[in-house]
């Protein structure tokens, strides 16, 4: 099973800059892509799998904070797991019908 069947929620492919916390440490980055369960952050850092991440961006003209665990880490950057599905508070996000 590739990576796309296990998602069970769309991802948006973006480019939006961010700022992320990891352990008292303000970073700066980009979302390559976004779903409501997680993200993909471009980043130089590397980060150990299981550390928590607190983000934010703006979403649709809101400012967005969300927390996570980084999942995955590439040459490229980031996996983060939201600890909270949804945006703005809703908990649907399209599901991947794929």
């Amino acid at each position: 099973m590739t990576d796309k069947e296990r998602r069970d929620r769309v991802r948006v492919d973006t480019l939006r800059p961010i700022e992320f916390i990891v352990k008292e440490h303000c970073y700066l980055g980009s979302i390559r892509n976004l779903s409501g369960v997680g993200a993909f952050v471009d980043t130089p850092q590397s980060f150990p799998v299981g550390e928590d991440i607190s983000m934010i961006y703006s979403f649709e003209y809101e400012e967005e904070n969300r927390t996570g665990q980084v999942v995955r880490y590439t040459s490229q950057g980031i996996g983060v797991k939201f600890k909270i599905p949804g945006y703005y508070g809703h908990n649907e996000w399209p599901l991947n019908t794929d």
